[in-house]
C-alpha cells in the first residue's frame, strides 16, 4: 500500500514508518498540516495518464492536533478533491464541535490514541 502519514511528533513518526514499512507498504511521512497536502497534491498531478478517480494514497494516517492545519482541515481539503480518499484520524483528540468535524465523521476512520502499532497496522490494511 500507498501510505501518507501527517504527524508532527518525530518520535510517533517514526514508530509508524517503521512498522509500516516492515510490512512492505511505500510510507511518505510529513510533519504537518501543510506539509501533507502539499504532498498530496503533489502526488495527485504525478501523472497525466493516471485515472482522474484514482486516489494517489491507498490510506492518508492524520493526526488531529498539528502545525499550520489541523488534522480536520487536511481531511476536509482531502475529501472535497478526492471524496473516496480512505482516511484515518490517530489521534488523541476526538473531533467534536464545529459543524466541519460533525460532516467528517461520516467520512473518515478513528482510532484513538494511545494504541499499539499491531492495531495501528489492522486499521490501515482493513
Amino acid at each position: 500500500m500507498n501510505i501518507l502519514v501527517a504527524e508532527d511528533n518525530q518520535f510517533t513518526a517514526t514508530q509508524y514508518e517503521r512498522i509500516l514499512k516492515k510490512y512492505g507498504h511505500n510510507v511518505t511521512i510529513t510533519r504537518d498540516g501543510v506539509e501533507c497536502l502539499e504532498e498530496y497534491r503533489k502526488q495527485s498531478t504525478k501523472s497525466e495518464f493516471d485515472s482522474l478517480d484514482q486516489n494517489p494514497f491507498d490510506v492518508v494516517v492524520l493526526d488531529q492536533s498539528m502545525p499550520k492545519k489541523s488534522g480536520s482541515e487536511v481531511a476536509t481539503q482531502i475529501l472535497s478533491a478526492k471524496p473516496t480518499q480512505k482516511i484515518i484520524f490517530a489521534s488523541a483528540y476526538a473531533l467534536t464541535g464545529s459543524e466541519e468535524n460533525r460532516k467528517l465523521e461520516d467520512s473518515v476512520e478513528y482510532l484513538q490514541k494511545p494504541f499499539s502499532l499491531n492495531t495501528f497496522v489492522q486499521k490501515i490494511q482493513s
